[in-house]
């Protein structure tokens, strides 16, 4: 990265601090909805997209599915490789945008917990649509699960206060209407300590993602709004979408 260039603000969002206050007591049904929507056969190769610590590439791999987890963070990487037991997936540090793998050698690749748009430049968010599209196998699939535009515009809360494991986390929200950017400024209050970080990612649209999709050979088959399978609706704070690549 060149110095008079800033480095994304990912590269600093994902580090120690993270871990400290990311709360997620629904990965076991999660996990249980990606391995029965996609009911991938024996020996099937998924690719967890932006694994982060691990969260859905360990338990995906204890149920028998050969699992591959790439994440650009070298700290969550770490934490995965020191949770892992029993089954161990492989564990890469890499960039979406520009994956390792030859083409067409995936089953499924899975993108969780609103990885995707990340980068400030929709060509670039597009890219990784392009490069998923290559490394899945004629009739791969897709899934994904990112924030649901409609339901931050219709219930935006600009501020909320959490308290993860006894500190205190804020977040300060803006959306821009027009670039469908959501800002988020977070504050960490721990041991006395404060650290500021900074969240921004583009939510696209139902419609907007499927054409991005299918301009890439993903063809849309389903979209809910949980992980309970709820239909997807504006008051629905998900949303999930599962396409098939052509062939």
């Amino acid at each position: 990265m060149p110095a008079d260039h800033p480095a994304p603000w990912f590269d600093r969002f994902f580090q120690h601090e993270y871990l400290s206050f990311d709360e997620h007591p629904k990965t076991e049904q999660e996990v249980d909805f990606v391995t029965d929507v996609l009911d991938l056969p024996q020996h099937a190769l998924l690719l967890d997209l932006c694994c982060g610590y691990g969260r859905h590439t360990i338990p995906l791999s204890h149920r028998g599915i050969r699992t591959l987890g790439l994440d650009r963070s070298q700290v969550m990487l770490q934490r995965a490789a020191e949770s892992r037991t029993g089954p161990t997936p492989l564990l890469l540090r890499g960039d979406m945008s520009r994956l390792p793998f030859s083409s067409g050698g995936f089953d499924a690749v899975v993108n969780l917990f609103s990885s995707f748009g990340y980068f400030e430049n929709d060509d670039d968010n597009f890219r990784v649509l392009q490069q998923i599209a290559g490394v899945l196998k004629p009739g791969g699939q897709f899934l994904i699960e990112t924030v649901n535009r409609e339901f931050v515009v219709r219930h935006f809360n600009p501020v909320q206060v959490y308290h993860p494991q006894g500190d205190i986390l804020i977040e300060e929200r803006a959306f821009d209407v027009v670039s469908g950017r959501s800002h988020v400024d977070v504050t960490l209050i721990k041991d006395g300590q404060t650290t500021e970080l900074h969240h921004s990612v583009r939510l696209y649209t139902a419609t907007e993602l499927q054409m991005l999709l299918e301009a890439v050979g993903l063809v849309a088959e389903e979209i809910w709004g949980s992980f309970d399978g709820d239909d997807y609706t504006w008051d629905q704070p998900h949303m999930i979408l599962l396409a098939r690549k052509a062939g």
